[in-house]
């Protein structure tokens, strides 16, 4: 059991630094994305003789809708998921596996933990905007460090209130085993 919690360490510490690493590239390429089209948008205008402002706000339109599309897909995705997670947590209320005030716990620090998360996602992606890569390298081993710490809060709140480490997930606090998980279904 020891060597399969230290490998499901190393694997969610490698997940934690590649999705860090990956917010750099992902505003760089939307930078790139968007000077791309408006190279297109000139190229269009250019040679059908349009107006490239006009040519432009359609453009924006179009992605303007296709982002909130995505958004609402999204939306829709996390729904499904918390609604299987609160299945799940009734299903191992009724087993007998975990009470109804753990069950209620697990809830209330997945809650607080998700804002923490949307509220760090907010501030890293102006953060990360700004650094050069060597800054954007030490800024990752920092959350590297901060969630490892964060990881032993999390294991030492879910000890305290007699709630299996099993349970325990280091990105957003409470998660089933996958295996479990998928049984589930």
């Amino acid at each position: 059991m020891k060597n399969k919690l230290s490998r499901k360490n190393i694997i969610a510490a490698a997940i934690m630094v590649f999705c860090a690493a990956s917010v750099g590239t992902v505003y760089a390429n939307e930078a790139a994305d968007k000077d791309m089209m408006s190279g297109l948008v000139a190229a269009i205008a250019q040679k059908f003789n349009l107006n490239q402002t006009d040519l432009q706000a359609v453009f924006d339109q179009q992605r303007g809708q296709w982002q909130e599309k995505r958004q609402e897909k999204v939306k829709q995705m996390e729904t499904a998921r918390e609604q299987k997670f609160a299945d799940y947590l009734a299903k191992l209320v009724s087993e007998g596996k975990i009470t109804q005030t753990q069950a209620n716990a697990i809830n209330a620090k997945r809650a607080e933990l998700a804002a923490k998360v949307d509220a760090q996602a907010t501030q890293d992606k102006s953060d990360f905007r700004n650094m050069t890569a060597d800054e954007r390298k030490a800024a990752m081993e920092a959350k590297k460090a901060q969630t490892q710490a964060e990881r032993e809060a999390l294991k030492q709140w879910a000890s305290a209130n007699s709630i299996p480490e099993q349970w325990v997930c280091c990105r957003i606090g409470f998660e089933a085993k996958f295996s479990d998980f998928a049984r589930a279904k």
